[in-house]
């Protein structure tokens, strides 16, 4: 099982989010009906991050009626090394790790410029157009921005706890995530839609 070190901390974006499962691969031999004893880590220094990655996770599980710990529970506020997670595996009965990284943020910027536009308004009500101005404009300004759209990249893999071997994993995009408390519930939920098929 290979882990690495990687913050979630920047995953407090603001803006309209939507999580999805843009692809993944599954074991031949694996199914989710194996799936029991498992131990969830959220690969990530920072101990909030962590603990609603590993709960949304482990939420998710128990509405489908799986058991698992979160490495929290097992490991305490340390950071979730291979060692501190292999340690317990050795002396507790674990038959499956769940392990979410955050890969990459993509960050896109387009400028889009200045504009004004002119709109011809009326009159109204063509009848009674001598009532209303027939030239009625109006003069609409829109200065320049820059547009920035945030794309957050999770990776959740499926080990088997004997082997070390994966045998699912899933890539998610997130898209202008409202927080980490709502990417880890969406994350969560696209996970074991896939995971269960």
């Amino acid at each position: 099982m290979k882990i690495f070190v990687i913050s979630l901390c920047s995953m407090l974006l603001s803006g309209c989010g939507s999580t999805k499962l843009v692809e993944h691969w599954q074991d031949e031999s694996f199914s989710s009906d194996q799936l029991d004893n498992v131990l969830i880590v959220a690969v990530t220094i920072n101990n909030t991050n962590r603990f609603l990655f590993e709960k949304s996770i482990q939420s998710a599980m128990k509405e489908r009626g799986l058991n698992g710990l979160t490495s929290i529970e097992v490991v305490g506020d340390a950071f979730p090394t291979k060692d501190a997670i292999e340690k317990y595996i050795s002396k507790h009965p674990v038959d499956y790790i769940v392990a979410t990284k955050m890969s990459n943020m993509r960050v896109e910027k387009d400028y889009v410029p200045a504009s004004i536009r002119t709109y011809y308004t009326g009159p109204y009500y063509p009848t009674y157009g001598h009532y209303y101005d027939n030239n009625s404009t109006v003069t609409l300004t829109r200065d320049a921005y820059v547009d920035t759209k945030t794309t957050i990249v999770l990776v959740t893999t499926i080990f088997d706890a004997k082997t070390r071997k994966p045998v699912w994993v899933g890539r998610t995009e997130a898209f202008e995530a409202h927080s980490a408390d709502r990417l880890a519930k969406n994350m969560a939920r696209a996970f074991w839609r896939h995971v269960e098929r």
